[in-house]
């Protein structure tokens, strides 16, 4: 291969390796209002914007347009049609902004605990299916948007939405906290003693 072959190679390759980490994005959101990725804002409550309920409901504001579509969660080992969370995609302009409108069940069995447990709409749109992960309590699904899915951008690459349906309660996060000290202090105790 000539010098000069090679080295528009090495460029094809870098160019395509920058263009793809450029699209790279991953958004993070939960019940509670709290959120990362690139200029995604917190979530607030306010009026369900696509009218899938009548009581007001957690939404995160993009800055860009997005497929529009829903995100069906349920929990593994539930019966066929149980859906624990609804993550809707709302673009009813397709110019953006767009935002995310999360819903969440809420039943005398699993009473609500979250700002986004507001109950979940009746009717769904485009919908696309994906099992949580992870046990009660703290749970979620990793979400990456096929081309023309919910939530997907045209043009771009490496979207990936990272939902997370069930947030610890303080107090069972300190337990796990400290249990976990506990045991690196008892290893690093009996590792010590063994040692000497």
């Amino acid at each position: 291969m000539k010098p000069s072959t090679k080295i528009l190679s090495a460029l094809g390759c870098a160019y395509a390796i920058t263009t793809a980490s450029s699209f790279a994005q991953v958004y993070t959101f939960d019940e509670f209002g709290k959120s990362s990725g690139p200029n995604i804002t917190p979530g607030i409550m306010q009026p369900d914007p696509s009218g899938g309920l009548t009581v007001p409901v957690m939404v995160y504001n993009l800055p860009f347009p997005v497929i529009p579509g829903d995100v069906v969660l349920s929990e593994p080992g539930q019966p066929t049609g149980t859906f624990s969370d609804i993550v809707r995609f709302w673009d009813p302009s397709g110019a953006g902004p767009s935002q995310i409108i999360f819903y969440s069940d809420v039943s005398a069995a699993d009473p609500a605990d979250a700002p986004a447990d507001t109950g979940l709409p009746q009717q769904l749109f485009t919908p696309i299916f994906i099992n949580e992960i992870g046990p009660e309590g703290n749970n979620g699904a990793l979400y990456v948007p096929p081309a023309g899915g919910p939530g997907s951008i045209p043009g771009a690459v490496g979207l990936q939405y990272n939902i997370i349906s069930d947030v610890p309660e303080p107090n069972t996060l300190a337990l796990t906290i400290a249990s976990a000290g506990l045991l690196l202090l008892t290893l690093k105790t009996r590792r010590q003693t063994h040692v000497q």
